[in-house]
């Protein structure tokens, strides 16, 4: 084995002895370091099932920040050390399973970027490390891990934040996982007009999922009742890759933590919103979001006000077409008169 590229690129890396270590062989690794290239540099990297130390290795030559090489065999520690005995870079090599580590690292709340984890393709341990780094929240907010397993037998995520990339190379198969990027869209849609649309496909294009969330503004009086925003902004969901409508009578902020959000996301119509989204923005910062604005020349005289307005007169031209449907029948024209 050697190192494929960056500042120790053509390096000899030595394997321990014994058939209980199966090292992941150049041109794999170099498939996966494509995929990685650009996460690797001033990275924190936990190569977990280290055995030679050649994924972390790799990491390092290519600017990682600092590495931790897991092991609890001493033949692979051994190894590790001799490995990086010519190389410099900031790492630490620690003789322990897989799960103690896990646990300790919980405990002080270390946070990777990216986590190799190439365990015996027999055993169940992959599968077990991924759940408790999941669970316990030990991936930073773009972190990645990169778990390798025998092709023969598949391996689904079951973490709904969470999105799987899988690689397939001949009998060994690498499995990319990293956390959604989910958005809270949070409104009253009453009812759903063609801006609140243009608004959830633009943050489509951006973010891999968006919750449409139906709130209660208790300073308003609304035409729909709370089933029928809903029903509304489903019906637009229904007919959107990655996205979906709740109803919560819960602060968006609040929703946002709920759901795993990583920023809210808010239409401006003109210049007439500015002072009051300026304000909603400061506020979700102080709760730990941003704000994604996007902006609606071709929509900013549509208002929801506007749109009953239009709806009463049997205009629908201001609502999404999947809707129409809906508003045409007798509860929901019941609801304009």
């Amino acid at each position: 084995m050697r190192v494929v590229a960056g500042k120790f690129k053509g390096k000899n890396v030595i394997a321990p002895k014994g058939e209980a270590v199966r090292p992941t062989t150049t041109r794999i690794k170099e498939t996966l370091f494509n995929i990685l290239q650009m996460d690797v540099p001033h990275s924190q990297v936990l190569d977990l099932f280290a055995g030679s130390g050649s994924l972390g290795i790799e990491s390092l030559s290519r600017g990682a920040e600092h590495v931790v090489f897991v092991d609890k065999s001493k033949d692979s520690i051994n190894a590790i050390k001799y490995n990086l005995s010519t190389l410099s870079g900031d790492y630490d090599i620690v003789n322990t399973d897989f799960a103690s580590y896990l646990n300790s690292a919980a405990v002080v709340d270390k946070k990777f970027d990216i986590v190799f984890i190439d365990p015996p393709y027999a055993s169940n341990m992959g599968e077990i490390a991924i759940d408790f780094i999941l669970s316990r929240d030990l991936l930073t907010e773009y972190g990645k891990i990169v778990f390798e397993h025998g092709s023969e037998k598949p391996y689904t995520l079951a973490h709904s934040r969470y999105k799987q990339r899988t690689k397939k190379m001949g009998t060994v198969t690498a499995e990319f996982i990293s956390r959604k990027r989910t958005a809270l869209m949070a409104g009253s849609y009453d009812p759903f007009t063609k801006g609140h649309e243009a608004v959830l496909d633009e943050a489509l294009g951006i973010f891999d999922e968006v919750v449409v969330a139906c709130l209660i503004n208790p300073d308003k009086e609304y035409t729909f009742s709370d089933e029928q925003r809903l029903a509304l902004a489903q019906a637009v969901c229904r007919s959107k890759n990655g996205a979906r409508a709740l109803f919560s009578r819960e602060d968006a902020v609040d929703v946002a933590k709920e759901v795993g959000a990583c920023a809210l996301v808010r239409g401006k119509r003109d210049d007439r919103d500015e002072s009051y989204e300026e304000d909603m923005a400061a506020y979700n910062r102080e709760h730990g979001f941003e704000t994604y604005f996007v902006e609606l020349p071709y929509y900013a005289d549509i208002s929801a006000t506007k749109a009953r307005e239009m709806l009463r007169a049997g205009d629908m031209s201001a609502v999404p077409p999947c809707t129409v449907e809906l508003l045409r029948s007798k509860d929901y024209v019941s609801r304009l008169k």
